[in-house]
């Protein structure tokens, strides 16, 4: 299983700024121009660091009003899920897994 808290693996002072973005409170979802502006990063720095560490973030299937790709915490999205939710992902990982 891997580590989804990302104080326990984010340790770049830059990358960590981006976590705290992501962490904001007051916003569920975050697009790639606003952790931008709220990191510091550039817009491809920002896709690198949200990139090389998938088990951390979740993207969303949706995107925004204009267009642009929607991040969030992983262990947020894990958090807010319901709990039929959760049973069910739960169930499918193992279905999966077994399967394999």
């Amino acid at each position: 299983m891997f580590e989804t808290d990302w104080r326990k693996v984010i340790e770049h002072p830059s990358d960590r700024k981006l976590f705290e973005a992501l962490e904001d409170s007051r916003w569920e979802w975050r697009t790639v121009p606003a952790l931008s502006k709220a990191s510091g990063l550039s817009e491809d720095d920002v896709r690198r660091v949200l990139q090389s560490h998938p088990g951390l973030v979740r993207r969303s299937i949706l995107t925004s009003v204009a267009g642009d790709e929607l991040y969030t915490l992983q262990e947020r999205h894990f958090q807010r899920q319901s709990l039929a939710e959760k049973i069910r992902n739960s169930l499918s990982s193992s279905s999966t897994s077994t399967s394999s």
